[in-house]
Formats: structure tokens, sequence, C-alpha cells
């Protein structure tokens, strides 16, 4: 919708930074690219999208929305590049920190973004918190109604699942100036074209059975499915399109299972530290990973925790759920729309589960572990899922 700002989000791996690329492929020819990180300010988001538009009104790089240069955006763009240089504070041990000069207002970023033709994106946006998010929202207002005179200025906020509702709660006037886009974890059907298509880019075959299993692997994420195609083809040595066709095996599969183990091992473990973070998560853990893999219904859910006596109500497993879909927990739990299912974002992170209460409920002690327990479990646990998947 003209003038309305975009929010994309869906769950990480999903692809939503190939889609959004893929569009504004189409639409702009050139993007300021802002990546959120944790205790980012407003002043430091502001700060870096202005830096990016030195090369527009410095080096005068035009574009397919912008064929030239306007003078007095460009003489405004300077006089503000001249104020940054000179505004610096002295921080504890003579840190210089750059500060933001009174000209560069959102109004007046909005209106160089406008002039230049670019877009914004800021990428992971829920990465920033609290009160800095609320005044990038009140920013997106701003140039919603800055876009009236600018019609190509946009801010698109790329982020996790709950990204949309972020935007909308830190300020309520944005509920329709926003445009939101979920970008769903792929199909099945979907996934394999991904095998199919590059299977045919490079000459190779992969059956349907091995196929079927990489898909089961990759649980709806596109990056799972790209990491372990692409690591059976480096173990097998193949970078380029082959003159003769090679065909890949079991044995292929399994080998980039296990490197994909190895990769992924410390954000595994991260991962499960930060879920374990919620207090009393066990309970819900438990009963999540008893599931098959293709998870299970709130309902479910709850009437498993009754017949097998695991002590959580259910307010609080769905609470749990929803706490273990967010990246500060682990980002360890997907929803899916469809079926309304809970389960593991990956099947790695249901075998690194299992692992962890088998192990747990080996041993004699019982009651909370201290943080040394706690990392000797992780690490056991991690043991075991290399083994299973035969790292070596």
């Amino acid at each position: 919708m003209p003038g309305n700002q975009v929010v994309i989000y869906g769950h990480s791996g999903s692809g939503k930074s190939t889609l959004l690329e893929n569009i504004l492929y189409r639409t702009y020819d050139k993007q300021v690219n802002t990546n959120c990180m944790k205790d980012m300010t407003f002043e430091e988001v502001i700060l870096d999208a202005f830096d990016q538009l030195q090369e527009f009104y410095v080096g005068e790089v035009t574009n397919n929305k912008k064929t030239k240069v306007d003078v007095k955006a460009k003489a405004d763009y300077l006089a503000i590049q001249a104020q940054i240089g000179a505004v610096y504070e002295n921080a504890v041990g003579q840190k210089q920190v750059r500060m933001l000069p009174p000209q560069l207002t959102p109004q007046n970023l909005g209106r160089l973004l406008g002039q230049s033709g670019y877009c914004w994106v800021l990428e992971d946006f829920h990465k920033i918190e609290g009160e800095e998010k609320e005044k990038l929202a009140q920013m997106m207002k701003v140039f919603v109604n800055l876009s009236l005179k600018h019609k190509d200025l946009k801010i698109v906020a790329l982020g996790a699942v709950n990204t949309a509702r972020q935007v909308v709660k830190s300020d309520k006037e944005m509920r329709k100036r926003v445009s939101e886009i979920h970008v769903d974890l792929m199909e099945p059907d979907e996934i394999k074209q991904i095998i199919i298509k590059g299977s045919e880019v490079l000459n190779i075959i992969i059956d349907d059975g091995l196929q079927d299993d990489i898909v089961r692997y990759s649980n709806g994420l596109a990056s799972i499915c790209h990491k372990i195609c692409y690591l059976m083809c480096s173990s097998a040595f193949v970078t380029e399109t082959l003159d003769e066709p090679v065909e890949f095996n079991t044995e292929d599969l399994q080998k980039a299972l296990s490197e994909y183990v190895k990769d992924e091992e410390d954000t595994l473990r991260d991962a499960f530290d930060s879920a374990l973070k919620i207090e009393k998560i066990e309970s819900t853990l438990r009963v999540l990973v008893a599931q098959e893999c293709n998870g299970a219904h709130i309902e479910d859910l709850y009437q498993h925790a009754k017949d097998h006596n695991i002590r959580v109500s259910k307010k609080k497993l769905k609470e749990d759920l929803e706490n273990l879909e967010k990246e500060e927990f682990g980002e360890l739990v997907k929803l899916e729309d469809n079926s309304q299912k809970y389960s593991f974002i990956d099947p790695f992170y249901r075998s690194f589960a299992m692992a962890y209460f088998e192990e747990k409920d080996s041993q004699t002690k019982r009651g909370r572990l201290n943080d040394k327990e706690l990392i000797e479990l992780l690490n056991t646990a991690m043991r075991v899922v290399k083994e299973n998947y035969n790292f070596e």
C-alpha cells in the first residue's frame, strides 16, 4: 500500500532475506542496510543510515529512482556530515563517541532518503530493545507522512516472528500504517524444489528417498536444506557444474549431517542454555520432546502432561511455548500456522533435548543444577548427539 512502511517477519532461516532481496532487486537499484544489534541505540541506527547515503550525496552514484542529485539536498547532507565530524563526546577512558547533531532529525533523514531513491532495510529489528524500539516505530510514522511527498521513501523492518506485533505495540497509530508480510515455513514440496533445481544446475543425482530424508531434516527451513546439500557437495568436492553426473547416497547424507552437527554445536548449546533460563521450563520441554517430529496441538501436549504426571498448567505450557519461539530464549520452537502444531524448530534440537533429559535422568542428583553441572550436562548431551550422527 502506498505510504505504508513494511515489516517482514518469520523464523530464522525461513528465507526472509532472500525474499526481500528478490523483491528489492526488481524495485530499487540501491538500498541502505542497517544490521540491528542488541544494545544498539536509536541514534546509532540513524547515524548508520546517514553514513551509507554518502555514496549518493558525495560519490553522486545515481540509480533507477534518482538520475541526478538534488543540489539543496546535497548541501544539507554535507552540512550535517560536517556537524557529525565536529561533535564528539569524551567518554570514560577518553573514548571518542559520535553524537547525533540536532540537524539530523528523523524528518531530515527521511527527506534525504526520499531524495536519494534508496530503500532502508532494518535487519534483525527485533534485537532493538525497549525505548529505542519505540523511537524507531515513531520514526516509521514520520516516514509515512513524508512519503506523501517522497513516494519512494520506504523502511523495511526484517525480523523474527513477533516483529510486526512489536512495531504496533510500540506505537498504536502504526496499526494501519504498516504492511505485514509473514514468511511461512516452506512446505515439503517447496524444499524438494530447492534440491531438484540445485541438482539440475550442478548435474548431480539425489534420488527421491534421499530427497525425502533431507526434507525431513530441513523441517521447513530453507537454510538447513541449503546447508546440508552444500556439505554433501563439499565432501564430494563438487564446486561447479559437472561434466559427468555424480549420484549421492545415504552415506553422503550421513557425513553431511555429522558435519552439520559439528558446525552448529555452539548454536545448539547456546540455544538450550537460553531456553533453560525460563523459570521451570523443563516440564514443557519434556512434554514437547515426547511428541513426534511434526509436533502436537496445545491440547494434546497438555493431555500428555496429565497422562504422564508432568506438573505444568495449560496456561504455563502455552506461555513457555510462546517464549521458546523467541530468539532471546533460543528460538527452539515453531508454531505451524496451518496445523497449529508446536514442534522443535529443527530435528537436531529435538535430538539434543532427548539426549539432555536422558543424561539428566540417569544421574542420581535431583533438583536444580548449578552452573558448572549445567555446562557439564549440556556438553554430555552434545557428545551423545554427535555419536548419534556418527561424528568422529
